[in-house]
């Protein structure tokens, strides 16, 4: 891998200082990362799970055909199939809120990323603790608790939780790490996603580095966690690998043989597409009771019938291409499944999948201007006509329409506290632990972490690690859920959410949203999801004393969690 030598900040004039070239990109004189290694030998691990956690970028609740979907997943499906599948499974709103929840099992407000990242904190949230805008040290990460443990910690794909080479994955203990640190990039090069950016940043072991010629971002980053494991085989130590996939995140990009699998497939319209992938997913247990999702209002929301026959055949290969990133990330996750079971690991190895959030509904074709003028692209992008779409000089997203149909019943979709933003597809797989074929109780992604660490019998830190303070792991394991196959604590869970001052609760069954404008009039909603779980029908005013309970409930969350509404809009904001 080649060092990257570009200059290290570009001055914004929204006030945000990000790097000239690329946000992971530093000076060549920054300091080499510590790497860390197991702080137990192999011999006083030698018989704990390994574990590997796949994470795909906006991937929608029905993409994977084990929700509903007719996207080949067969890889995935096998896993999910044959493991428990979570219809109730929450996510943040956003990425990098969802990451930060995952590796420490703490409210992402807490542990640094109250804002989207370090370029989106608010000018009333600057300097105050939680609002970083990367990975801070409040809370014992993933990575630091299966080191601290035993474990070779690995990961690969998209990191999102800071970009300096001190935010870096060995500055949590990732023992061999290849990450991209930015909020997206292209899927075959270092095309940036994101405005200000000459090119995305990648970082090996805490360097920065360029990317090989024949990059191809699921593939790359599953050969690089199959390469990783095979360096310390001989150890005889269990692994945590971390699979962060940057698919199907835009630019919707793929491999050209995979797309003409799909070039035909959707012709019939979102409409169709949406109403079919309810229907299997009612008919596989994945959703309980069907239900029409809230319809999308705006210019931007065209129905199928209006379109012309050439946007019909521009709108069916958009999803070709979405559908062909799903296609090969499955593909690509075949290959770790079958190195695992080639040397005989798989069945002691916990599979979790996750997707990082909902399916992507903004209109990302309009972001191109504002990416050309500031990030010096030249040629390199954006050549968006149909012929072009889904190659590497291209950018585009799924837009709304396409990602209703994506959401199954649920309202709105990434960026938004609505059930359609948090609710993410999600399995475990792990053939010692008997659960459900489909559990149906509410999850957190706070969850996770404290679930693999019983199943790996380590013991839970409290309020210290490593001798620092810490904040305590909010989240709960589910294992005793799964093996008594009993779902009691749906009256129990609690989960809020925030970002970019949209905001929500859930208590139970009982759901409190508020968006403000443009998206919402800024006042309490209040949603019954037993009943309701598309969020239709306000019933505020119906229950004034569940809307006081409920606003209660908000206030105690958002004081525990250190939230700090943003004064005024964002620039940059979903």
């Amino acid at each position: 891998m080649v060092r990257c030598t570009f200059p290290k900040f570009l001055s914004i004039a929204a006030g945000a200082a990000l790097l000239a070239c690329g946000a992971g990109c530093d000076a060549p004189n920054e300091i080499q990362p510590e790497i860390f290694q197991p702080q137990k030998s192999a011999e006083e691990v030698k018989n704990k799970p390994n574990i590997l956690v796949i994470v795909a970028d906006d991937l929608g609740f029905t993409d994977l055909g084990s929700f509903g979907g007719e996207i080949s997943t067969p890889t995935l499906d096998e896993l999910a199939n044959s493991g428990t599948r979570f219809s109730q499974f929450h996510a943040g709103p956003m990425c990098s809120v969802t990451r930060a929840m995952l590796l420490t099992g703490v409210d992402n407000h807490i542990v640094g990323l109250g804002a989207f990242n370090q370029a989106t904190v608010a000018r009333n949230q600057k300097g105050l603790a939680g609002y970083e805008g990367y990975l801070n040290k409040s809370a014992a990460s993933m990575s630091e608790i299966f080191s601290s443990a035993g474990y070779n910690t690995y990961i690969a794909g998209k990191w999102h939780l800071g970009t300096s080479v001190e935010n870096s994955p060995p500055a949590h203990k990732f023992t061999r790490s290849f990450v991209l640190t930015d909020g997206g990039a292209g899927q075959f090069n270092a095309l940036p996603a994101e405005p200000f950016s000459r090119r995305a940043g990648f970082r090996e072991d805490g360097i920065a580095v360029d990317l090989p010629d024949d990059f191809y971002s699921s593939d790359f980053y599953a050969e690089k966690m199959i390469e990783y494991i095979k360096l310390d085989l001989e150890e005889n130590r269990p692994f945590l690998g971390y699979l962060a996939y940057t698919a199907p995140h835009w630019p919707l990009q793929a491999k050209q043989e995979t797309i003409k699998k799909y070039e035909h497939q959707y012709l019939e319209g979102y409409d169709r597409i949406a109403a079919s992938r309810r229907d299997r997913a009612l008919r596989l247990g994945i959703i309980e009771k069907d239900a029409q999702p809230a319809p999308y209002h705006g210019d931007e929301i065209v129905p199928w019938s209006a379109l012309s026959d050439q946007e019909k055949r521009y709108e069916a290969k958009r999803m070709a291409v979405y559908a062909a990133m799903i296609d090969d990330l499955d593909f690509a996750t075949s290959k770790v499944i079958n190195f695992l079971k080639d040397i005989g690991q798989l069945d002691n190895t916990i599979v979790v999948f996750l997707s990082d959030n909902g399916a992507e509904g903004h209109t990302v074709d309009t972001i191109v201007p504002l990416v050309r003028l500031f990030t010096l692209f030249g040629e390199e992008c954006c050549d968006n006509s149909y012929e072009n779409i889904g190659n590497a000089d291209s950018f585009i997203g799924l837009g709304p329409m396409w990602a209703q149909a994506s959401i199954g019943a649920h309202r709105l979709y990434k960026g938004f506290p609505t059930q359609g933003g948090v609710i993410a597809p999600a399995f475990i797989y792990y053939p010692r632990l008997k659960g459900p074929t489909i559990y149906h109780a509410p999850l957190s992604v706070k969850d996770i972490l404290p679930t693999l660490m019983e199943l790996a019998g380590i013991q839970d830190h409290g309020a210290e690690f490593d001798g620092r303070p810490v904040h305590p792991i909010e989240g709960r394991s589910f294992v005793s859920n799964l093996s008594s196959h009993s779902e009691t604590n749906d009256n129990e869970f609690t989960m809020g959410w925030e970002v970019f001052g949209k905001q929500a609760i859930r208590v139970g069954d009982w759901k409190l949203v508020k968006l403000p404008d443009p998206y919402g009039d800024d006042e309490w909603q209040l949603f019954d999801l037993q009943s309701d779980p598309a969020e239709m029908e306000d019933l505020s005013e119906r229950y004034p004393e569940k809307l006081s309970s409920m606003k209660v409930s908000w206030e105690k969350y958002q004081q525990s969690s250190n939230i700090i509404l943003p004064e005024g809009p964002w620039w940059l904001e979903y």
